[in-house]
């Protein structure tokens, strides 16, 4: 038999039902919104790492770049390169946030990719192969303030030293935040802790006559911290349209990016009494409807989200029922009589005038909605709509 011819987008669009749709103009939008919450001089560095939280890297990346971000933002060196490899990329500054290491230095100097060093050993590493290519090392300084997780110690003298010795190799300086999108007096003044810990090192460089660019601003401080936007911001879960926790906004002031739908493919008559999917943890009190839908915990659909979420059909909400399995759910369409197989259902996002936001399902799936939409599977086909680029 001869192989089929690897055409991956028009196999998945024609041959599954279920598909995440890319809302680009929304995502235009909430750049608009995020550069009227900073001030004229700060730029917005897009963070796209995580596959741009699941909404696909590259088209996030793109239609960012067209809309004028000033910097990129990911957080594996693999990450950066295959942005950089990529025809429009190859000017763009992009930062690895994450930790790398020593061996990863080669590729991303030779890639011109700035790095995050939070070590002695990768400063060395980098500035040592940057020198045999007689260019300065693109370094930001990682600081830990107070997230406890990477970095250099803020008052550490050790960074202090490096920074002294190679002003040309130090572009930036930067810090992250462990509470700043919370509004509770604590976290609120620990934030403050952390943003006076930064400021007091940034103070340090700058009276070495040094200028790096100095960030720190995540989605949470650039909604509740402005004394924190500094030079550049670098929104994430902000800019596909979602809270970073509850209560920072009210209105229509973000626009959410994807949006997660399929079709009904059967809908059978169940009798009172019977139970449904695996586990039996669902019993129907009468005979109801019920609709197969072809989605599941293998397309990140969370198995949590069993016998508590609902999906709109026909622009009202029907119930999941029974344990979400690998490929499928039920719903009961008892509320929708008219129902009929091929119907659209929409499991985030809008129809008929009715909204499941991701917020809402995450709450009931006791997570956040970077983790929802970051777990979306490959085997979900992205369909991009809206962009400048088309």
């Amino acid at each position: 038999m001869a192989p089929i011819a690897q055409t991956p987008s028009k196999l998945e669009s024609s041959l599954r039902p279920t598909v995440a749709v890319v809302d680009l103009k929304a995502l235009r939008k909430n750049l608009d919104f995020i550069a009227r919450s900073i001030h004229r001089r700060c730029g917005i560095m897009a963070v796209v790492k995580a596959d741009g939280y699941g909404h696909g890297m590259l088209p996030i990346a793109r239609e960012a770049v067209a809309w004028g971000v000033q910097a990129l933002a990911v957080g594996t060196a693999d990450e950066a390169l295959e942005l950089r490899h990529t025809m429009g990329m190859e000017t763009t500054p992009i930062l690895v946030m994450g930790p790398t290491t020593p061996e990863d230095a080669p590729a991303l100097q030779e890639g011109e990719i700035s790095v995050a060093a939070g070590s002695l050993e990768l400063m060395q590493a980098h500035i040592a192969y940057a020198r045999q290519r007689g260019v300065p090392a693109r370094l930001h300084v990682k600081l830990d303030t107070g997230m406890g997780r990477f970095g250099f110690e803020a008052e550490n003298p050790a960074w202090f030293e490096v920074v002294r010795q190679n002003p040309d190799d130090i572009e930036g300086i930067f810090s992250h935040f462990a509470t700043s999108d919370s509004a509770h007096a604590e976290d609120m003044a620990y934030t403050n802790h952390q943003r006076e810990r930064f400021e007091a090192a940034v103070r340090r460089v700058y009276r070495l006559g040094l200028r790096p660019v100095y960030h720190a601003a995540n989605s949470g401080a650039v909604l509740r911290h402005p004394q924190t936007h500094y030079e550049l911001v670098r929104p994430g879960i902000l800019m596909y349209g979602s809270e970073p926790a509850p209560g920072h906004l009210t209105g229509a002031a973000l626009h959410p990016v994807l949006s997660l739908q399929s079709r009904i493919v059967a809908i059978t008559t169940r009798r009172g009494g019977e139970t449904l999917s695996y586990g039996r943890t669902f019993q129907l009190r009468e005979d109801s409807p019920i609709g197969l839908i072809p989605v599941g915990y293998g397309d990140g659909y969370p198995r949590s989200l069993s016998n508590r979420a609902t999906v709109l059909v026909h622009g009202r909400r029907v119930p999941v029922v029974g344990n979400v399995c690998m490929d499928q759910i039920l719903v009961d369409l008892s509320g929708v009589p008219d129902a009929q197989v091929g119907d659209e259902a929409v499991l985030y996002g809008a129809q008929g005038g009715h909204r499941i936001s991701l917020e809402e399902t995450a709450e009931l799936a006791r997570t956040i909605p970077y983790e929802l939409t970051c777990s979306l599977t490959r085997r979900v086909p992205r369909k991009y709509v809206g962009s400048l680029l088309a």
